[in-house]
């Protein structure tokens, strides 16, 4: 058993439960739609979603594709790829580009 909690997988796949009770609990209502309640930006429990999904796909490409073990240039890779796109996800939710009206 004690074999088993030191293996690296066992650990990341107990984390990205972690993860996803963490994330659940975050997609709860909590009530925000009641007018009692004070104002929460929604924003901000979406934001925090946001990032607990890009921490998990992480984990994944690391110990479950085995990136991890690759060269280190595969892994600087993988980890600015996942940065860059939960960059630009969050800067296009918090800053969303104008529409544009068009007529036909």
């Amino acid at each position: 058993m004690l074999t088993l909690l030191r293996n690296p997988v066992t650990v990341a796949w107990f984390l990205l439960m972690l993860a996803t009770c963490l994330s659940w609990w975050l997609g709860l209502d909590h009530d925000l739609s009641s007018a009692s309640q004070a104002v929460v930006d929604v924003r901000y429990l979406s934001t925090g979603l946001i990032l607990i999904a890009f921490i998990k796909v992480r984990i994944v490409i690391r110990y479950f594709m085995e990136v991890g073990k690759s060269p280190l240039a595969l892994r600087l890779i993988c980890d600015a790829w996942v940065l860059a796109v939960c960059a630009v996800i969050l800067y296009l939710y918090w800053f969303p580009l104008p529409l544009v009206a068009t007529s036909l």
